[in-house]
């Protein structure tokens, strides 16, 4: 009777995955799971094999982000991306990008690329210490010690001075903050900090609760932005226990109209973290809905492109293996988790083939031993296409960048694996900007200046057991 149950409600589930039409890979894995551990199949798939917010948050999502969007004035129809200086392919991806998310091009805007730590924490200060109406920030992890203090310092004054800050910190990665003085002492200078995603075993019998926020952004006067890779952490103090060295990152300064699109994400996300679902217009009026300016400080084509759970497509894993397909020239991958799945492998194999230049620069050791196994699978099917695997060996690269040709740049808060292109809340930036790659190329050559290439005899001289964990932690990957 009781393995009787068991079989009904595996195949039950197994209806629901065969209607929710996943990938082949993900589908027949939690098949498998679901009949061959008799009930805890059954527990790990309610735990962790349901992809979803809520189908309210899912429907209103997009709602909410066309009312700020509309107000901000950045839903024009595309014809931004006309001007830009990239191929035909890349123009029309960025139209795709716009009718798809209500993110269009921006032009006239300025960047500057941050990748010291102590010079973006004492930037951020400097920034929060000059805001006179708003300062929002969202982070996925957030550790109140070390340099970092200084910020929340810059906070409170702010707060109390008149100006109004929200902090909105993933509930998981910010546990550091949630159980810290810290939290008390923001709040009682007026302080808005919100818990995002928050987690706990009530919440997970209605809704998948390994889902992350994992994006890094900064609104200030609607004037000033931030984003990149850089969680709110002090490199120097962050996981030492992890014997990885100090977290590299990078981040960018931004000023233009492509902040009105980060205040577009900061506003959704804070509208749901806080409100709830039952959402009225005086809740979305709530925030700042005026559009700051008519003119903006330079000439950066960008454009932003959030990803996530609630959001229908993986446009961020589209763009990425589009982008790789449209490369003429070279393909340049840093991130410091690289588990590409078998559409971006391929995409990466056949640039090969074709003559473009691919090179993957990855840190020598991570924070997760289960992810750089599940990593490590895919190096050997690489190096026999000549692709180049690059091991930074100066502390964990955190940076997450995608170099393509001469002319585009993605920046911003995505993996390559499954978990940052289908499950975590994501945030990229675009940049269609020849100066922009530059830098970024010189910045990647820094890198490499820290790094060893990973040659395809040493790699499969590797022990065979290594071999075996690696390809049983990379089943893993689909289901996670």
């Amino acid at each position: 009777m009781v393995f009787a149950l068991h079989i009904v409600i595996a195949l039950a589930l197994t209806f629901r995955l065969l209607y929710r039409k996943l990938a082949v890979s993900t589908t027949l894995g939690w098949i498998i799971i679901l009949f061959a551990i008799p009930y805890i199949g059954i527990f790990f798939y309610f735990l962790f094999g349901d992809h979803r917010m809520g189908r309210k948050r899912l429907h209103q999502s997009a709602w909410v982000r066309n009312f700020y969007q509309k107000r901000y004035g950045i839903d024009d129809d595309g014809a931004a991306a006309d001007a830009l200086d990239v191929s035909d392919a890349f123009r029309a991806m960025s139209q795709s990008i716009g009718a798809d998310s209500g993110f269009h091009v921006t032009h006239n805007n300025r960047v500057e690329m941050l990748e010291d730590a102590g010079e973006i924490l004492d930037r951020l200060v400097a920034d929060i210490d000059a805001a006179t109406n708003t300062c929002y920030l969202e982070f996925y992890i957030v550790e109140p010690e070390g340099r970092v203090t200084a910020v929340m310092e810059a906070l409170v004054r702010a707060s109390k001075r008149g100006v109004d800050c929200n902090l909105l910190a993933d509930h998981f990665g910010s546990k550091a903050l949630f159980r810290s003085s810290w939290l008390q002492r923001l709040r009682q200078a007026g302080v808005d900090v919100e818990a995002s995603l928050p987690v706990g075993l009530i919440k997970s019998l209605s809704q998948r609760t390994d889902l992350r926020n994992h994006r890094k952004l900064i609104a200030i006067d609607q004037t000033i932005g931030y984003v990149g890779s850089f969680n709110l952490v002090d490199p120097r103090l962050f996981k030492q226990n992890k014997a990885v060295g100090e977290w590299v990152d990078i981040m960018f300064r931004l000023e233009g109209h492509i902040v009105d699109s980060l205040g577009v994400v900061f506003n959704a996300d804070y509208i749901f973290d806080t409100v709830g679902l039952d959402i009225d217009r005086k809740a979305l009026r709530d925030l700042p809905t005026d559009h700051p300016r008519e003119t903006a400080p330079g000439n950066v084509a960008l454009q932003l492109l959030p990803s996530g759970p609630e959001i229908h497509d993986s446009l961020i894993h589209e763009w990425v293996v589009s982008a790789i397909f449209a490369a003429r020239k070279r393909v340049s991958i840093i991130t410091p988790y690289f588990i590409p799945d078998e559409t971006l492998t391929l995409a990466l194999k056949a640039a090969q083939k074709r003559g473009v230049a691919v090179d993957i620069i990855v840190p020598e050791r991570i924070d997760s031993r289960m992810a750089q196994y599940a990593s490590e699978s895919v190096f050997s099917e690489l190096l026999r296409e000549n692709i180049t695997i690059m091991r930074y060996q100066d502390g964990l690269l955190h940076t997450k960048c995608v170099l393509i040709d001469d002319t585009v740049s993605m920046v911003g808060t995505v993996n390559m694996d499954t978990r940052s292109f289908y499950l975590n809340l994501e945030l990229t930036l675009i940049a269609y900007d020849r100066g922009l790659n530059r830098d970024m190329d010189a910045l990647r050559a820094r890198y490499l200046a820290n790094c060893t290439p990973l040659t395809l005899e040493e790699w499969t001289a590797r022990p065979r057991f290594r071999r075996l964990q690696e390809n049983v932690l990379r089943l893993a990957a689909p289901l996670l």
